[in-house]
């Protein structure tokens, strides 16, 4: 939390999950997201496992186009870090290096 806004968007939040209603049976954060109700630690761990691999944008709220955007920064990073990791041709001269 870095400023007011912060603060009152987190009490939104809180105000609208966080209630008994997420307790009932129907309640679900999002389609497969829902609370277990069980009551021994490898159940806990046998949810967990179903749970996805990978979780969409529309699970935190966002959009799906935010999926597109992450894909494409993380795209733009890796490559620039392999243009920055190549040898760069600094000598004029014909001799050979390292790289060649």
């Amino acid at each position: 939390v870095t400023d007011d806004f912060d603060k009152r968007l987190l009490n939104t939040f809180c105000k609208i999950w966080f209630n008994e209603e997420m307790f009932g049976p129907k309640f679900r954060f999002f389609k497969s997201y829902s609370i277990p109700s069980v009551t021994k630690i490898n159940d806990y761990m046998e949810s967990i496992n179903e749970l996805p691999n990978f979780d969409s944008p529309e699970a935190f709220g966002l959009h799906t186009n935010a999926d597109i955007t992450y894909q494409s920064k993380t795209t733009t990073n890796v490559l620039d870090c392999i243009l920055n990791i190549q040898p760069k041709d600094a000598s004029a001269g014909g001799g050979e290096t390292r790289e060649s």
